[in-house]
Formats: structure tokens, C-alpha cells, sequence
């Protein structure tokens, strides 16, 4: 293959999916490889449960089965930051959207701190949901099916491309093809691609109209003499894809290569708007082949769209023998059909058969096609090399890579074409192989082994799943791979824990114990060089750490005090997140520094100058060395440019802190080095901190102080920190989100009062924070609301502050802006915000004229 076409490969680096029977990736492979079906047929109980209306079920032509999904009702608004109000009312299929999205992306060891331009191409069904809302239920937020990548690219912080994607049965492979140019054209950096369908108010069945689509027997037979009809399912899926080039580069897991992909139509050369067409299906076939630049004789499996219909499986047939015909090509070639196991997904149809297609060339592996025994009788394969398969086999071509192809045909006569290819062989351990850094050095015989291993969730329910979940596969992977993957690629939240751990087997120990998270909390690191007297530097700090290597450059030799001093700087810097510096003696004009008061260069040297005063200052030493080097140090600090600071810092002997935004001055420094000399204590500490130089002697003691900082919420550059570890990103299970039942789907509300209608008294006995904490349940859909709740934590945004200003108009006779709420923001300011309104209305009604004195027109704005 040329460099040039080599060049075209996309990797997919992540794939996320819930279909029917199947609620992650895994399971879905496990189910296609077994020959299980999920299309399910519904009794007479689970109809009615369901809610289907008694004509719809004793209907002639409703058919009972379906591939449902499960718990399509179910969402964690509180990850995503979306009130409980505002979730009851979005589209089902958004919210699982979201979810898939994560966890494609946590597969691809994507997080927010990557700093990569993500972007999302997606599609989705219609939004039957909101034909079952009440026009009260009815969303703030524009819930239109084409917001679905808009939602996603704002919940998740993603600033690439955000295109809405729809061409019916075609959406999902249409998304990836232009998922995969705009990564070519270097729009994005990483490409979230992907749809979801939920079919609704009819999840448990459909109708079969005569001379539809639909099976009437409720059974999906694709390219068999028994095809009746497709069945509708529900589904989610997505992937994320990458430069192939790119992410050999950076280590990522690479699940399979898309080599080449082609979009067209079928125009007018069709029976009808709704038939497909041989020509056009066939044209896009060889376009994605031309594309691909591969061989076509070297494809071993085809995917095909395979929806049992009577037409269309012959038409599919007929493109796929005309195309390889045209190419000459007769070599064995197996050909597949996803959709007797999980239903017909509509718009996610090919999202469906795509990871089917990855996971078969990943795993050398080829599913049965559920249903097919004998073919249809208008699909001729004789002589072609093609054949359907029933039963699970290896893969049929021996020697060269693994290749499939994937096709996703739309009513409308849209069609998308895939070529896909195996994962390459391992690269990294081969001379010169872009792979990531390894470690730069072994651990010496006889030191301590330690490993950094970092958890966190977004509540208390998720985080003890997870970790529940990733005790039970912790000890299966390389220390440092586990490491690597726990720390570079899972998105760090706000409760977290983080273990010091010489192994994955101690830390599935670790996990299996019930462990409460740590909320998020201000650190405070004290800086004391006088316990760098008593623990000696890791001499692997500066080996294994290249940015620490590189502050210790200047040093006057292994274990100097310049040494330390650029340690310690090192170190503060790469935990910036710290919220106070507590400096002792030497150590405050490090944290000055750390804090951005003093350039790293003068601190060091006024840090030197300080330890050397006070050494000079001993018992039988040179005291007129000691008044030598105060002077040195006073012209040093005379001649220095002090500026604010960006964090506080707090004098160890004084007492004093100095905060965000103030300048230290040279005399508050020159005064502490004196008291030092002349033999004054620190001050005692009303709190403990860890100490930074205790943590910079041992390499478990430096783990010890990162996880101490980290779980507390000081975000820390790990490739700084804990320097290169692992080889690959580990398979950690998904983030388990805290899932519950969010469903407006209301019973029969009372009458809303007629425009113009007399209000509603107000109710005296009840205070402004009781009515304003009512409107906040009522408009977020929470449980309560307390004073110090935080409008936009619990899913506010501008468009439900207009309602809360409505109903406080409605309610209490106050008028407030938006930017009044905005301002506000918590609850209990909002209540004292309405009590001015409140006291100003009251004065102005008792300075008002009477009736017989001068009248002041109002208008209002």
C-alpha cells in the first residue's frame, strides 16, 4: 500500500454501544458469537404494563415483538449537570446518546485535559417523546433531533464539529464517513461518530400493514427463502475515531482500521422513492474499494444492510455480485446480517453492523447470521465466492490482514460503504517505533515498588460501583499499564480516592474494602527544606521525571541544596492546584515563587543565601560570614520585582498569610531570616499539612503526597508527576452511572386558568425563600432546595431562570431581570434579592400621592 493511501487510514479508537440484550460492548460480542436473537416477543401482561393501548393490541395486524431495549428510561441528569425537570422532558434518545458518548470516549482514553479538538457527527429518530408530553411538560430547551450533537458537544466540553447527521436507515455509516473526512481535513483532532433510535409509543411491537416492510410472523430471516419483513429494534451506538498515524503514536488501543468509506445516492434510478436501487448501491461499493486503495479479492466478510425483506435482499445481493464482477473478483467471502439478532435500528442500523464488522477482524471471528438457513431463491451465488453464514467460524481467508465491509442502506436511497481492516501488529517494542515513553530506568534492587493508582466519580452510588467493578479486574493487568490508564485516561471528578499500591492485585485488596470518596476540600502543602535533612533525595525522582531532570540541571551536585531547591519548585509547580503554601525558613521563598511573587531564579538563590545565614549563625561558626551573606541577601531582594501572588501563602514563623492578588515585600522577608538566624520557632499551625521535601525522599512518599493532593481536587499533569509509565491504555470497566427513572409521560393535569384570570392568592404565612424554593422544585424538578444551592449546579440555565421570573411575578408581584438570577445564582441570595424588591415596593406604596394629590405615570420597561 502506498505511503499515501496509508496516510487516509482512520483507527478506531473507541466504541461504546446498548442494544437489544446487550448493554456494553462485551456483551454484545458475546451474544452475536453465541447465535442469540433479542428480539423478544411481549404477552398480554407486559402490553398492557407497558401502557399499549387495548385497539392497538387486539389490533389484526400488531405483531408483539420487537428488540427492546432496556431502561431506555433511565439517565444520570446529575453527571451531565441537567435538572431533573428538564431530563424528564428530553428525548429519550438524547439521554442515552450522552451516555454512549462518555463511554465511547472513556474507551479511547479521551479526557477533558487532553486538549484535543473532539469532534461529533450523530443522528437519531425522530423525537416521538414529545408527542406524549403534556404541553406543560414540554422542554425549556429546544429538543429537536438535530440539538442531539449540540447537546453532546456541550454537556461534554467538545469544541470540534457538532453536525447532526440523518439519512434514515444510513445515518450512522453516513456519520462515520464524514466523521472520517473531517479528520482528514484536519477539522478535529479525535471524531465522536454514531445514532440512536428508540422506537416509541410502540416499543413492544408494531403494526405489519400489508405490503409493508415489516415481518408479519415477527421473524427477521435476512437473504432467506422464508423473508418476510424486517422488525423494528432500538439502539444506541458510537465510535471514535483517530488518524491511524496519530494514535500508533500516541499508544492508543486501535480496534480496527477504517481504510476507506464512500457516501452516494440512488437518485431517480429506482421504482420509487422508497426502492432501493441496484446501480447506486453498487457505484458506492467500488467508490469505497477505490478509496481504500486495498486489493477487493483480499475482503473476506461483508456486513450487508440484510434487512429480510423479499425486494431489498436481492437488490443488496445483486450490488454486492455486480461490483465484484466488475473488479473480477471470485475469491470466498462471507456474507452477514446483524439485524435477525438485535431488530432493525433505523437511523443506529449501521452503528449495529460497523461494530459487529471491527470486533470480527479484531477477533478473527465471524457470527452466524441468525435465521438464514436456505437462501432466497432470486439470490444467486453460485460461481461469486459469496456465501451466508449460520454458524459461528474463523475467519476464511488465511494470510494478510483481516479485511470487512460494511454497508448501510436509507429509505430514500442514500447508501454508505466501509471497507475495515484488523488492528495493526504491536509497533512498540520494535527499534525507532513511535510508541510511548517508556520508564527511563529500572527500580534498583532492594527499593520500593509503588504505583499511583487514582479513582473518582461524580456521586457516592457511582463511585462505589466503580470500584467494585474495577477490584474484580485490577489484578489482571501490567502495574503500570493499570496506572497509566487510570490516571491519563479517565476523567478525574469531584469525589475521589487514590491508592499507593505496589501492585494491581493490592489494589484490588484495596478497592474490595467499602471506602468513602473525599469531596473536594482547599489543600495546603507546607514547605520546610529542614526535612530534606533528614531524607535524602529519590535519586529515581530526577532519572525517571525528564521536567524535574531538567529543573535540577544548574545544581551544584547530587544532593546539594540547590538540588532540592529546584526540586521543590519543580514539584510545586506541577501541583499548582495546591490552594496554600505554608513556608518555613528557606522554604518561604519557595512558595513565594511557587505563588508567582518571586522569579524561580532569584528564589533560589535568596533560598541558598537564607540556609547559609542561618548555618553561619551557629554556635562557633563565622558570624561575620552570617552579617556577609544577610547583606547578599538584602541587595538580592532590593533589587527584585515583587508581584501579586496566584495563590495564598502563609508564613510558618509569623503566622501571616498573604493573599491572591497581594505583593510580599522585601522586609516581611528579610524580618523572617533574621528571626532564623537569631534562633526564633515557627509558630504553631492551627492545621496539619503535608510536608513537600518529605515528600520529594522517597518515591512512595512523593506518590503519597500527588494522591494526597489529587483526591482533595488539585487537578495534577500526571505525565509531570508520575513520569512515563505503561506501554497501552488497560480496558478499565465504563463509568457506572447513577441511573434513575426520568419519564414525564404525566397523568391528566388540572386546566391551566384562562388568560387574563385572577391569580391565585398569595399564600401570607409563607416566606419569599419558601415561595422561591417551591418555584426552584417546581421548574428544576428536585426533590428540595436549600438556601445555599447553587441555581446552575442543580441544571438551571437562562432558559429556566425565565421561568422562575414568571412565577415569581405570577406568585409574589415582583419583578426581577435575568441578570438579577444570573447574578444571584444561589437560593437564598434569589430570596434576599425578592425581600428588597419586597421593602422597596412596601416604601414606594406608602410615599405614594393619594388619590385627590399629584399622579406619577409609570412606564414600565
Amino acid at each position: 500500500m502506498s505511503a499515501a493511501k496509508d496516510g487516509q487510514a482512520v483507527a478506531v479508537v473507541g466504541m461504546a454501544c446498548r442494544f437489544p440484550g446487550a448493554r456494553d460492548v462485551d456483551r454484545y460480542w458475546a451474544n452475536l458469537v453465541r447465535g442469540d436473537s433479542a428480539l423478544t416477543r411481549a404477552d398480554d401482561a407486559e402490553l398492557t404494563a407497558a401502557g399499549v393501548p387495548e385497539e392497538v393490541r387486539r389490533h389484526p395486524d400488531h405483531v408483539p415483538v420487537a428488540g427492546r431495549l432496556d431502561g431506555f428510561d433511565l439517565f444520570d441528569a446529575e453527571y451531565f449537570g441537567i435538572s431533573p425537570a428538564e431530563a424528564a422532558a428530553m428525548d429519550p434518545q438524547q439521554r442515552l446518546f450522552l451516555q454512549e458518548a462518555v463511554h465511547a470516549l472513556e474507551d479511547a482514553g479521551w479526557t477533558p485535559a487532553s486538549g484535543r479538538r473532539v469532534g461529533v457527527f450523530c443522528g437519531s429518530g425522530d423525537n416521538a417523546y414529545a408527542g406524549l408530553l403534556d404541553r406543560s411538560d414540554r422542554p425549556a430547551v429546544p429538543d429537536s433531533p438535530a440539538t442531539l450533537p449540540l447537546r453532546v458537544s456541550y454537556h461534554l466540553d467538545l469544541r470540534g464539529p457538532s453536525v447532526f447527521v440523518s439519512s434514515l436507515c444510513s445515518t450512522a455509516l453516513t456519520a462515520v464517513h464524514l466523521a472520517r473526512r473531517s479528520l482528514l481535513s484536519g477539522d478535529c483532532d479525535l471524531a465522536l461518530a454514531g445514532a440512536v433510535t428508540v422506537r416509541l409509543p410502540l416499543h413492544h411491537g408494531y403494526l405489519a400493514h400489508p405490503g409493508g416492510v415489516a415481518s408479519p410472523q415477527g421473524t427477521l430471516h435476512p437473504f432467506d427463502h422464508r423473508a418476510s419483513g424486517t422488525v423494528p429494534g432500538s439502539g444506541v451506538g458510537a465510535v471514535v475515531l483517530k488518524r491511524l498515524e496519530h494514535a500508533l503514536r500516541d499508544g492508543d488501543t486501535v480496534h480496527a482500521v477504517i481504510r476507506g468509506s464512500a457516501l452516494n445516492n440512488d437518485g431517480a434510478g429506482r421504482q420509487s422513492f422508497a426502492a432501493p436501487g441496484v446501480q447506486g448501491q453498487q457505484d458506492v461499493i467500488l467508490a469505497a474499494l477505490a478509496d481504500s486503495g486495498i486489493e477487493p479479492d483480499t475482503i473476506g466478510y461483508v456486513e450487508a444492510h440484510g434487512t429480510g425483506t423479499p425486494l431489498g435482499d436481492p437488490v443488496e445481493i445483486a450490488a454486492l455480485t455486480g461490483a465484484r464482477e466488475r473488479l473480477g473478483v471470485t475469491t470466498p467471502c462471507v456474507i452477514g446480517a446483524v439485524k435477525s439478532s438485535v431488530g432493525h435500528l433505523d437511523s443506529a442500523a449501521g452503528m449495529a453492523g460497523l461494530v459487529k464488522a471491527v470486533l470480527a477482524v479484531r477477533e478473527g471471528v465471524i457470527p452466524p447470521t441468525v435465521g438464514h438457513d436456505e437462501p432466497n431463491p432470486r439470490i444467486r451465488l453460485d460461481g461469486t465466492g459469496l456465501r451466508v453464514s449460520g454458524r459461528t467460524e474463523p475467519w476464511p481467508v488465511p494470510g494478510g490482514p483481516r479485511r470487512a465491509a460494511v454497508t448501510a442502506l436509507g429509505i430514500g436511497g442514500t447508501n454508505a460503504h466501509l471497507v475495515v481492516e484488523e488492528p495493526p501488529g504491536d509497533t512498540t517494542d520494535e527499534p525507532g517505533a513511535d510508541g510511548p515513553e517508556r520508564s527511563l530506568v529500572d527500580v534498583p534492587d532492594g527499593a520500593e515498588q509503588a504505583w499511583l493508582f487514582p479513582v473518582s466519580a461524580r456521586s457516592s452510588q457511582a463511585f462505589g460501583r466503580l470500584c467494585g467493578l474495577l477490584g474484580e479486574r485490577a489484578g489482571g493487568f501490567p502495574e503500570g499499564d493499570l496506572a497509566r490508564s487510570l490516571q491519563r485516561h479517565r476523567a478525574a471528578h469531584p469525589l475521589r480516592r487514590a491508592w499507593v499500591a505496589p501492585s494491581g492485585a493490592r489494589l484490588a485488596a484495596e478497592l474490595r474494602a467499602a471506602v468513602a470518596p473525599l469531596p473536594r476540600q482547599p489543600v495546603t502543602v507546607t514547605v520546610d527544606p529542614r526535612a530534606a535533612r533528614t531524607a535524602g533525595l529519590d535519586p529515581r525522582l530526577p532519572e525517571r521525571l525528564p521536567a524535574l531532570r531538567a529543573a535540577l540541571a544548574p545544581s551544584r551536585g547530587t544532593g546539594s541544596a540547590a538540588e532540592w531547591f529546584g526540586a521543590a519548585l519543580w514539584a510545586l509547580d506541577a501541583l499548582a492546584g495546591v490552594a496554600t503554601l505554608v513556608g518555613a525558613g528557606a522554604g518561604e521563598y519557595l512558595a513565594l515563587a511557587a505563588a508567582g511573587g518571586l522569579p524561580a531564579d532569584v528564589a533560589v538563590r535568596c533560598a541558598l543565601l537564607h540556609t547559609e545565614a542561618v548555618a553561619a549563625a551557629e554556635p562557633g561558626a563565622d558570624l561575620s560570614a552570617c552579617e556577609r551573606l544577610l547583606s547578599a541577601l538584602e541587595k538580592e531582594l532590593a533589587a527584585v520585582a515583587f508581584r501579586p501572588l496566584t495563590r495564598q501563602v502563609r508564613s510558618a514563623h509569623s503566622g501571616e498569610p498573604l493573599g491572591v492578588g497581594e505583593v510580599p515585600s522585601a522586609d516581611r522577608l528579610l524580618d523572617m531570616t533574621r528571626g532564623e538566624v537569631l534562633g526564633a520557632e515557627p509558630g504553631e499551625m492551627p492545621f496539619e499539612a503535608p510536608e513537600l521535601f518529605a515528600g520529594l525522599g522517597s518515591w512512595g512518599a512523593w506518590l503519597s503526597l500527588v494522591a494526597h493532593c489529587w483526591e482533595r481536587g488539585v487537578d495534577v499533569s500526571w505525565e509531570i508527576v508520575h513520569g512515563p509509565v505503561g506501554t497501552r491504555a488497560a480496558p478499565l470497566p465504563s463509568y457506572p452511572f447513577d441511573e434513575v427513572r426520568h419519564w414525564a409521560a404525566a397523568p391528566p393535569r388540572p386546566a391551566a386558568s384562562a388568560p387574563g384570570a385572577a391569580r391565585p392568592p398569595v399564600e401570607p404565612e409563607l416566606s419569599p425563600l419558601e415561595h422561591l424554593a417551591a418555584i426552584w422544585r417546581e421548574v428544576l424538578g428536585v426533590p428540595e432546595a436549600r438556601p445555599d444551592d447553587s441555581f446552575f449546579q442543580l441544571g438551571g440555565h437562562s432558559l429556566l431562570a425565565s421561568q422562575v421570573m414568571a412565577r415569581i411575578w405570577e406568585r409574589l408581584e415582583i419583578r426581577v431581570s435575568l441578570g438579577d438570577l444570573l447574578e444571584a445564582e444561589t437560593l437564598g441570595a434569589m430570596a434576599r434579592l425578592v425581600e428588597e424588591r419586597q421593602a422597596a415596593a412596601r416604601l414606594f406604596t406608602a410615599l405614594a400621592p393619594t388619590e385627590t394629590g399629584e399622579r406619577i405615570g409609570t412606564i414600565e420597561l
